[in-house]
């Protein structure tokens, strides 16, 4: 199954300059279970042996994950209070399923207490980093948290590196801002999929059942449109593209007229990148994930 997944989405990311092509959902190929949660923090995704639990709207992490945030913590099994510290000393007391939290020793409310799931102690994220300094911001076309110190700024240099690679993992993680209502989610799809021009960091699409084109322009990631398309079904587009878009030659492709390379993961934490070379043979080159920015491969002659 896996490869036959494999030669759908080459076919899919590599063929995308093929007018008669359509745009396929293949939920029946995916698990139900939803993709679990990144986190990137100042510009570089974290590796997290839990992933984050969305309750109620509001994005709990356990208190370990925290340290990944330059924040120290301890608990207390006596009092089972966590105390949170940032590197200017501020620091906060929290109390599971208590939500009056102590920010300097000055009590604050939360909306939501800090939980204990199966002797882990999660913590509201937003309340919990914004108390101590951090802006935090919450994707939703690909349900990524994405945390910043006060101090840091994106260099948009990065796009533009030698190294092809670094320059792309730079560019997945910027949030990606949409100014239009976006299309949504296909429930149940896992699959990431990213495609670069040759040569290029500084656009890409994002396929995850609804395609999303997005150009990064002055450091910050901006989706042009989406579109979805099912062979039987109206196409749905949403921004600044057309139900009907050419992708021969609509504009938002001209990027793509000298190839195309993808990059997609699997849920056994491993990805694939893919490429036609000089003599029109599909390359596939597999790697073990370790932390999400690694479905973002090394490929020759800087592809």
């Amino acid at each position: 199954m896996k490869k036959m997944l494999s030669g759908f989405i080459l076919a899919l990311g590599l063929g995308l300059l093929n007018q008669s092509f359509a745009f396929a959902a293949p939920i029946e190929m995916a698990e139900k279970e939803a993709r679990p949660i990144e986190v990137v923090v100042n510009g570089e995704f974290i590796k997290m042996d839990v992933h984050p639990l969305m309750d109620k709207s509001h994005l709990f992490v356990p208190i370990r994950a925290l340290a990944s945030l330059g924040l120290s913590y301890s608990f207390n099994p006596s009092t089972k209070i966590t105390t949170v510290q940032n590197k200017d000393g501020d620091y906060l007391k929290i109390s599971v399923n208590s939500k009056t939290a102590y920010k300097n020793e000055k009590p604050i409310q939360m909306n939501m207490p800090a939980q204990n799931k199966n002797g882990r102690v999660l913590v509201p994220l937003r309340f919990i980093t914004e108390s101590l300094g951090y802006t935090v911001q919450f994707e939703s076309i690909r349900k990524f948290v994405f945390i910043n110190s006060k101090d840091y700024s994106f260099d948009p240099k990065l796009l533009y590196q030698d190294d092809l690679q670094a320059a792309r993992k730079a560019a997945i993680a910027l949030p990606i801002h949409a100014d239009f209502k976006t299309l949504g989610t296909l429930d149940g799809y896992r699959l990431h999929q990213y495609s670069f021009p040759i040569g290029r960091a500084d656009t890409y699409y994002f396929n995850d059942g609804i395609f999303t084109f997005v150009q990064i322009i002055d450091g910050k990631a901006i989706a042009i449109g989406q579109l979805f398309r099912e062979r039987r079904e109206p196409s749905q587009a949403a921004g600044n593209i057309s139900p009907e878009m050419s992708l021969d030659t609509d504009p938002i492709m001209e990027p793509y007229n000298h190839g195309n390379v993808i990059f997609f993961d699997f849920e056994d934490s491993t990805a694939t990148a893919g490429y036609t070379d000089d003599n029109r043979k599909r390359v596939d080159i597999d790697t073990k994930m370790n932390i999400y920015s690694d479905i973002i491969q090394k490929l020759p002659d800087h592809r």
